[in-house]
């Protein structure tokens, strides 16, 4: 199977292996590319529900009137661990591609795949954003309250101008750091050190990792904002960067899945009643001066203290729960989860502007929340599916996501 992101056929070495030198092509990682597949699509269900989230209702540009708690509970405890997840994933396959490409092919391929698909789409996507904006203003009667902020202040030069964002595709920016970052460390030998051997444990990863999330999630506010800044951004290599490295470590030391499995189910547990206190922490709603406030900084306090220990070690515990559970549910190859993982990279780079075009759409339809909710994700995921079959999988654009596949 192809992996997303790669563009090239990788298959795993025998489970207790550590050299390099020893891996043999043998087995292949199906259930880490079905669950980076996973991690990504499951983006196209968590943004369709901020539509609906009571604390997104004044700024999320498709937001409707009717919300939903529920919907929003879960969202968040998602958003806390599925891009933990894939940078972890990513991770995992950048040391393989190390090891078997070596540093510089690594980086040349990184920049293809990863690198030139965010300098060519980013473009594209906040154009159709401009777009989208104003053919809302003026097609849809039921504006969301950040449409009427931005109708009711179009011309006006003194409103502040928020700050540049890679939208969406922060992802694939601060991915492309990491790769830099991992290609240096590499050189260094730093999987081979002492302080990598010391995180390759169980019980450091249960209880040890969690805490060295905890100051980049203290200078941030709580629901974690996503790191969209044109510039690199600290925390995010406090913390998506971490997950990131532990990828590589879990790939130099595979053994390490086998005792975490009998944790899995405590993890879970511990987790869900974890966030059953930190949701009690999340503001019920967010409004603009709330985010411009936070962009000067975070206030110190025992309650943020609070919140950032609780989502590190959710964050931790469900990315490890998903990864087990995935390699025991998921570690097979058919042509379904085949189609999945090909497509998820172009279903995720452009499903936002289309899940905004049909939730706009969703604004003046008298419908059930729920009804809408489905119609804007499973929509969206179809359109995505759809236009990478018939559109992109044989084409240049394909290749450059994918790799070049033989029909």
């Amino acid at each position: 199977m192809t992996h997303a992101i790669a563009g090239e056929e990788f298959t795993r070495p025998e489970e207790n292996t550590v050299k390099s030198t020893e891996r043999l092509d043998s087995v292949r990682y199906h259930y880490m590319d079905n669950l980076r597949a996973i991690a990504m699509l499951a983006g196209i269900f968590f943004h369709a529900a901020l539509a609906y989230s009571p604390l997104m209702q004044n700024l999320w540009l498709s937001a409707d009137a009717q919300n939903s708690q529920i919907l929003d509970a879960v969202a968040w405890f998602m958003h806390l661990f599925r891009m933990p997840l894939f940078f972890l994933i990513s991770g995992f396959f950048a040391v393989m591609l190390m090891e078997k490409r070596g540093i510089v092919s690594f980086l040349k391929n990184r920049g293809l795949r990863i690198a030139l698909p965010f300098a060519i789409f980013l473009p594209l996507i906040l154009i159709s954003f401009i777009l989208l904006i104003g053919w809302s203003i003026s097609a849809v009667e039921s504006h969301s309250p950040m449409l009427q902020f931005i109708a009711a202040t179009y011309n006006n030069p003194d409103v502040p101008q928020p700050p540049f964002s890679t939208t969406h595709l922060w992802f694939l920016f601060n991915l492309g750091l990491f790769c830099l970052v991992i290609a240096l460390i590499k050189k260094f030998n730093f999987f081979e050190s002492k302080i990598a051997r010391k995180m390759a444990n169980s019980h450091f990863i249960i209880f040890g990792l969690p805490l060295l999330l905890v100051p980049a999630l203290y200078s941030q506010p709580a629901p974690l904002p996503a790191p969209e800044r044109i510039y690199p951004e600290l925390w995010s290599f406090g913390f998506f960067g971490i997950f990131f490295i532990l990828g590589g470590i879990i790939y130099n030391n595979q053994q390490l899945l086998e005792p975490l499995k009998k944790y899995n189910l405590a993890l879970l547990l511990v987790s869900l009643i974890g966030y059953a206190v930190l949701y009690q922490y999340l503001p019920k709603t967010l409004t603009f001066a709330d985010i411009m406030t936070n962009m000067q900084g975070i206030p110190h306090s025992t309650e943020q203290f609070i919140k950032a220990i609780l989502a590190a070690f959710i964050s931790v515990h469900m990315t490890i729960f998903c990864l087990v559970a995935g390699r025991t549910l998921l570690d097979s190859h058919n042509k379904i989860f085949r189609l999945i993982s090909n497509s998820s990279y172009w279903v995720y780079i452009v499903h936002l502007p289309v899940l905004f075009y049909l939730q706009f759409l969703l604004l003046d339809l008298e419908m059930n929340l729920w009804l809408k909710f489905l119609t804007g994700a499973f929509g969206t995921l179809a359109i995505g599916m759809i236009s990478y079959v018939l559109f992109i999988k044989w084409t240049p654009i394909g290749w450059l996501l994918n790799g070049r596949k033989k029909p």
